[in-house]
């Protein structure tokens, strides 16, 4: 019998119950603990309801009449409609990096290709206006970011965002855009195009279920996500009131790193990315000040859980392992003996090179780190 979250029944109940006045985030995930699957919650009577903490008896009432609620089967209808997934926070494929945020969301509506949520990756933010020299700087910085297997995180608005992901995909390099809205009421809509190339092979993805309005409300909050996402977040240029100094306020309380390029004192282009460093964030003046501080950040992509981290390496990483363990290899023979896409495979080996598993030489050439 499989695992309860991946029951279409099951899942339709748990987005029935996120649907229910006065249940958010927390206590959805104290209803459900690690035990209790969704359609359990809806069989307890109110008063034992009533001892989670939080619910009341008006909510343990709305949550039996969530039973014959419409919703969750309408959202499943949706995203099989446009061909995407919906991830639950105890779905296997939801990233652990973001479970370690204050309030991970429960539900990711996905399209393109969930594995890349556990990718080694940076967010890219900046000002919707971007300057030619904020726009120079975009391309450079998301340049070297994915020649050296790095995702690429942007909101997908225009501006910054829409440069990172653009030449993320020049370079064949892998790209996650995070909506405001849901996956059918995509904004700004002149990305269409954008958004389809992304999800072939990156994804986009949102927490707002389909049908939802790119309402200015919900930009502050999905930017949490791009930062959550993150092993940093890299603001390349940022007026006093850009959207990207949230992510990067949010960015710091994760406990992510916070990256900022600096700009020209007398411009109001640049008053938020110096702002930025004047507080505390990285000065960036090439790609080699971010990735230096990258390793630090390494445990939030590790796939090791235990002491053993040999034992928990993921099947694509043990397959790169053993070729390695033959001599030293050019990225382009390893994708063809591995028949894997050059962007995954630079993902995997920065994960692999973070752990101390793998060396990269010049050239894109990667050795066995001997002292394994």
């Amino acid at each position: 019998m499989r695992d309860w979250w991946a029951s279409p029944d099951e899942v339709g109940i748990l987005l029935n119950l996120s649907n229910v006045y006065g249940i958010g985030h927390v206590k959805l995930r104290l209803l459900i603990g690690g035990n209790n699957k969704p359609s359990h919650i809806l069989k307890l009577p109110i008063n034992e309801l009533t001892k989670f903490t939080g619910i009341s008896q008006k909510v343990a009432t709305q949550i039996h009449k969530a039973t014959f609620d419409d919703y969750g089967a309408k959202q499943l209808e949706q995203a099989e409609k446009h061909n995407a997934s919906i991830v639950n926070f105890w779905d296997p494929a939801y990233p652990d990096k973001l479970k370690k945020i204050t309030d991970p969301p429960i539900f990711l509506f996905v399209k393109g290709q969930t594995a890349v949520l556990n990718s080694f990756s940076l967010a890219v933010v900046g000002t919707r206006s971007p300057t030619v020299y904020g726009k120079n700087i975009t391309i450079n910085i998301s340049r070297e970011l994915v020649e050296s297997g790095i995702t690429i995180v942007s909101g997908l608005a225009r501006g910054i965002d829409t440069i990172a992901h653009t030449e993320t995909l020049k370079l064949n390099g892998i790209t996650i855009a995070v909506l405001g809205s849901g996956l059918d009421m995509l904004y700004p809509p002149e990305n269409r195009k954008l958004a389809t190339e992304i999800a072939k092979n990156g994804a986009i993805i949102s927490e707002f279920p389909f049908g939802t309005k790119p309402d200015a409300i919900n930009f502050p909050r999905r930017n949490r996500i791009i930062s959550g996402l993150s092993a940093g977040t890299v603001v390349t240029e940022a007026g006093q009131r850009s959207g990207a100094l949230i992510t990067a306020y949010q960015a710091l309380e994760q406990n992510r790193e916070v990256f900022a390029i600096p700009g020209s004192i007398f411009s109001q282009k640049h008053v938020g990315s110096n702002k930025l460093i004047k507080e505390g964030a990285k000065l960036v003046a090439n790609v080699e000040d971010i990735l230096e501080e990258l390793p630090a950040q390494g445990d939030l992509f590790s796939a090791a859980k235990g002491t053993n981290i040999a034992e928990d390496l993921t099947a694509d990483e043990k397959e790169i392992l053993a070729v390695l363990r033959s001599g030293e290899q050019h990225i382009d023979h390893l994708g063809e003996i591995l028949q894997k896409k050059t962007p995954l495979l630079l993902s995997t080996l920065l994960k692999l090179e973070l752990n101390g598993f793998v060396l990269q030489q010049p050239g894109k050439i990667f050795v066995l780190n001997k002292r394994i």
